[in-house]
């Protein structure tokens, strides 16, 4: 089984140059490469970059499973909604293992978005198009401007992790689309789990339940996802 986890660039990085990129450096293009190329000292794995709660914890999840005897017949792989950032200046979006350099761009006021950050939702299909199933840890900026992607039906399965104030709903007639509302009531049954990383504490623990009872686990979310809370709060 082929599995992708999508999840978003968060403000907590490890490097953190005084002249990080900043809005104003996004256009011209030939300016903002020029700026990546000044940064590439302080470029890091897009999977090792950042430093935040939910950030660590999916890291962790991911860790264990990879140094696990079952790795390699079940893969799962890890990538951000977007290209920007990329040392290589390319297009495609960025992988775990893509370098990329620091920024200090924060959501654009009243949007919940990054400015021009999120990557078309035809991007993101052909990414999915690859995969068996999908996690979502996506942050709300990152999610919304990709909800038309998630009501649209699709082989892969795709577990939609959110907070139930977001007030998403999956269409009945999706087959594909599977919301999990990961709500502050887990705070408290979840080892570990706070209300700033959630999302990535219950993927975590999900990697641990693969570990101890066998990488069956992700079959049986991938067949129910609604079993999710159940295998990780056991």
């Amino acid at each position: 089984m082929k599995i992708l986890i999508l999840t978003s660039y968060t403000g907590g990085q490890k490097c953190q140059p005084h002249n990080r990129i900043t809005p104003e450096d996004l256009k011209p293009r030939a300016h903002y490469r020029q700026r990546v190329k000044e940064l590439t000292d302080y470029s890091k794995y897009a999977g090792e970059m950042f430093t935040g709660p939910l950030h660590r914890e999916l890291r962790a999840g991911l860790r264990q499973i990879r140094r696990h005897e079952q790795y390699g017949q079940t893969t799962i792989d890890q990538y951000f909604p977007s290209s920007y950032y990329r040392v290589d200046l390319g297009e495609d979006l960025v992988h775990e293992n893509d370098k990329i350099v620091p920024f200090d761009i924060k959501p654009l006021s009243g949007t919940g978005k990054y400015r021009e950050e999120t990557a078309h939702f035809d991007r993101v299909q052909a990414l999915i198009k690859r995969y068996d199933l999908v996690f979502s840890l996506l942050e709300k900026y990152h999610f919304l401007p990709l909800q038309r992607l998630f009501r649209s039906q699709c082989e892969a399965t795709l577990v939609l992790l959110v907070a139930p104030s977001w007030n998403i709903q999956s269409p009945e007639s999706l087959s594909s689309t599977h919301i999990v509302h990961v709500g502050a009531d887990l705070v408290g049954r979840l080892d570990r789990a706070s209300r700033h990383n959630l999302r990535g504490a219950v993927f975590r623990k999900l990697c641990e339940a693969a570990c101890k009872e066998g990488f069956h686990v992700f079959e049986q979310v991938k067949q129910d996802p609604q079993q999710l809370l159940e295998i990780v709060l056991k």
